[in-house]
């Protein structure tokens, strides 16, 4: 797709990802660290939109305590673009507060909201799939992404197409959203066809992500208005805001509740990367990072993955499917099948004290 001076992107780069440490912290979370390559993951999701948009209309919402952190990974994004919300209300407000900005100049705006800690396998064509999106946001009030499931997922919600959209090839209309069903459903989705999982990347026009708050999400919506018109400088306001925000998704707050919904499928190589056996997942259908080789050997061991960040010698012997992250303070080895069960961990080692290691 060609770049489109009309195009704004937000990236939600909000969240601790608990379930991807030791690498994420509280003091620097996973979407500012180094998984699959030698780029953070908010640096490789800038340069995936990039090319469908200018740094001047790339927009960052954060926590306060990492403004500093995104300014500095993404120094051609204007410091004023990068926005730091005191309190964590989820991505509808997060998306609400850069729309706002982003109303004040061009209030017809297209925008692209997009996570900043998504793995997309080709870039090129996630560019090409925005641009459908991007004519179907002409006639819907917000468009998604969806992939076709590979397997029963609980944690992702689901999209089944209904009718094509007119006029723009590629995308449909949403028969029905379900945001993380139960066990039985996502399999007989995954199994049924015609289901996507949603991605958690939307198109919009500026005018109907206000008009379908106003109608789903009324004090998000007073909330943007009320920035809107505050300018920038407006921290003070902000917090004020904030604290009386509820905190719900797009997901949740928007797309299950709207009848003007429509999805762009895609045959994207795309995960969430929020546990560490996605990124093992990921990381051996692509190239092994070259630290990985150079700190780890495996002796009659398969579907492993190991990051060394210590620097140390790890050697697997025996094991399968197994995760195993080594950090100077803190080493983690897990059964790639239980990762739900790195939150219980970290409630152990906050319980005992060790609060310094979070």
């Amino acid at each position: 797709m060609a770049q489109s001076c009309h195009l704004h992107v937000v990236i939600m780069a909000g969240g601790v990802g608990t379930r991807l440490w030791p690498i994420s912290r509280r003091g620097k979370p996973k979407q500012f660290q180094r998984l699959l390559s030698h780029r953070t993951m908010l640096e490789e999701t800038y340069l995936r939109v990039l090319p469908l948009t200018s740094p001047e209309r790339v927009w960052v919402v954060t926590g306060t305590d990492f403004v500093d952190l995104v300014r500095s990974q993404l120094p051609d994004v204007p410091p004023r673009n990068v926005l730091g919300e005191p309190a964590a209300r989820s991505t509808a407000p997060a998306v609400a507060l850069a729309v706002a900005r982003i109303a004040r100049t061009q209030p017809d705006a297209a925008v692209l909201a997009t996570p900043a800690d998504s793995y997309i396998g080709d870039p090129a064509a996630y560019c090409d799939y925005a641009g459908v999106a991007t004519a179907a946001a002409g006639s819907a009030a917000l468009v998604t992404l969806g992939v076709v499931p590979s397997r029963p997922e609980t944690g992702y919600g689901y999209i089944k197409r209904g009718p094509r959209l007119e006029g723009v090839p590629g995308a449909y209309w949403v028969e029905r959203f379900i945001e993380k069903p139960k066990a039985a459903a996502a399999a007989q989705y995954a199994a049924q066809g015609g289901y996507y999982w949603n991605t958690g990347h939307f198109l919009f026009r500026v005018g109907a992500f206000m008009e379908r708050c106003e109608q789903h999400l009324p004090e998000v919506a007073a909330a943007a208005r009320r920035l809107a018109d505050a300018g920038d400088g407006a921290d003070a306001l902000i917090a004020e805001v904030y604290a009386a925000l509820p905190t719900v998704s797009l997901d949740y707050g928007l797309a299950e509740k709207e009848e003007r919904l429509a999805v762009v499928p895609t045959a994207l190589e795309w995960s969430d990367l929020g546990t560490w056996r996605a990124v093992r997942d990921v990381a051996r259908r692509r190239t092994p990072l070259a630290r990985e080789q150079e700190t780890h050997i495996g002796v009659d061991s398969e579907d492993c993955f190991v990051l060394a960040e210590s620097g140390r010698l790890v050697v697997t012997v025996g094991m399968k499917g197994c995760v195993v992250v080594d950090t100077p303070d803190a080493v983690l080895i897990l059964d790639a099948d239980k990762d739900q069960l790195v939150r219980d961990a970290l409630d152990e080692i906050e319980r005992r004290g060790k609060g310094e290691h979070l």
